[in-house]
């Protein structure tokens, strides 16, 4: 995995062993999302999730300590198997650490596919963060894609 922080952007790059069409099915199945989204130790629940263009997604997102809240979006670009493109207007916070300021405003992130043989690299650029909020992110874009990898 690959991670660079800059002033309100991050990109994170990490291949996994899983074809193309299965690790973009992975970010548009509930059931499959449900499976890794979130750091580790945090269960998420998909309520809604409409992946087309101006259609929108609610999970509801349980860390380990038990608080739950919600993250909601909508999708900006949908091009199977290659492209997502979404807006977080409501970023979860549950445990979020005192030092961090939970954020004031939408994120945007994008999301690309590419085919490395039998395998599948993912590029997460995600915008619009405060820095301290964006060190958080770095990790549980880490993780989870940790899980997805082991979940595909």
């Amino acid at each position: 995995m690959n991670i660079t922080l800059e002033q309100g952007r991050l990109v994170v790059r990490h291949v996994v062993d899983a074809s193309l069409e299965d690790v973009f099915d992975a970010w548009i199945e509930p059931r499959l999302v449900e499976s890794w989204w979130g750091p580790d130790g945090f269960q998420t629940i998909v309520d809604q999730l409409d992946a087309r263009v101006g259609g929108s997604f609610r999970f509801q997102m349980t860390a380990p300590s038990g608080s739950s809240c919600p993250m909601t979006g909508t999708y900006i670009e949908v091009n199977r198997p290659v492209l997502l493109s979404f807006r977080i207007d409501n970023h979860c916070v549950a445990d979020l650490p005192d030092s961090v300021r939970p954020p004031s405003k939408e994120s945007r992130v994008d999301v690309s596919f590419r085919a490395i043989g039998a395998k599948t690299e993912i590029v997460i650029v995600q915008t619009g963060l405060a820095s301290d909020y964006q060190m958080l992110a770095e990790f549980g874009w880490g993780q989870s894609l940790e899980r997805l990898g082991r979940s595909t």
